[in-house]
């Protein structure tokens, strides 16, 4: 009993983290933009009238990038972006995964579904996800890149539907596999079969005998994928796809700049990545942070998912 409050009260803390950063990222625009310092277009720096980009040390706490703007802003503002974006895609692959496997416990399904399942699964496998990725989404790219003096700023909505839409097909095979693995083990036990012997319709049975097994297994892989498509963002954004569209600055007559349009953590990661030997905190910092908010994630999966084998055991 003491292992289950002391899980529980874990639970809770780490839910109460990740809901305060979500809190303050969310009042960003009406509130935390009039008060926090945004942008440095310059400063005396020893004396001497200094231009970005700026280090932590000069502009605390985390620096600006080489526009000026301070990634401390830019944090606070891009989180919501990163989490809701991730945690939307997850949840609809789960949800559309689940009900696919459902399906291919039927003669229709697992006749006609289940091969072209199985067959995407193993062609996916053997094509790394970053690289399929950049071949599905690089051909659009061109098409939304926009420029600074003609931004369109609704423009970028397709772009990030298709690139949502991209990565849902991208990580459904594998999942529909897993959970008809599990499906398949669960109705080869002796309950379903006496389940099915009393008359009972294998959709009631998924909804209501499985449900334990199924609520922690969907559990573990809702924050498996959340984590894998938050891994998949950096990828597409080394490439400069960024999610929603990117922005061109112009700095000089020959040097432009690629910006993410919505600040999302792995655009910032990703538009400095080219700068990471003269301005390393601007990339450090963000994958810091991205890499501090995936161990976050793990560490509430694995008190959920143990506070319920927990509560099971009692």
């Amino acid at each position: 009993m003491l292992m289950q409050k002391n899980k529980r009260r874990t639970l809770w803390l780490l839910c109460s983290v990740l809901f305060f950063f979500l809190l303050l990222s969310c009042l960003y625009e009406p509130v935390l933009s009039k008060i926090l310092l945004v942008r440095v277009d310059k400063m005396l720096v020893n004396g001497e009238l200094t231009y970005p980009p700026f280090s932590p040390l000069e502009v605390k706490p985390f620096g600006t990038d080489i526009l000026g703007f301070t990634i401390f802003a830019k944090m606070i503002q891009g989180f919501k972006y990163t989490f809701f974006i991730g945690l939307f895609l997850s949840f609809f692959q789960i949800l559309i995964g689940l009900f696919l496997s459902g399906f291919t416990m039927y003669k229709l399904g697992r006749i006609i579904l289940l091969p072209v399942i199985s067959y995407l699964d193993k062609l996916f496998t053997m094509i790394p996800k970053p690289f399929l990725l950049l071949l599905l989404i690089g051909p659009y790219y061109q098409a939304l890149l926009f420029s600074a003096d003609a931004i369109q700023p609704t423009a970028n909505v397709p772009f990030i539907m298709l690139q949502l839409f991209i990565l849902f097909l991208v990580g459904m095979p594998n999942l529909v596999n897993l959970y008809h693995n599990e499906l398949d083990h669960l109705f080869k036990q002796d309950f379903a079969s006496v389940s099915q012997s009393l008359g009972s319709s294998k959709f009631r049975i998924i909804r209501y005998s499985f449900k334990p097994q199924l609520t922690e297994l969907t559990l573990n892989l809702l924050f498996k994928v959340l984590t894998q498509n938050l891994s998949l963002f950096i990828y597409l954004a080394y490439f400069e796809l960024y999610l929603g569209g990117s922005l061109v600055m112009q700095l000089d007559a020959s040097t432009n700049y690629t910006v993410t349009l919505s600040n999302e953590w792995s655009g910032l990661i990703g538009q400095n990545m080219n700068r990471l030997a003269s301005t390393p905190w601007t990339v450090l910092i963000p994958l810091g942070c991205y890499g501090c908010l995936i161990l976050l994630l793990n560490a509430i999966k694995r008190a959920l998912v143990g506070g319920m084998q927990n509560q099971r055991s009692y």
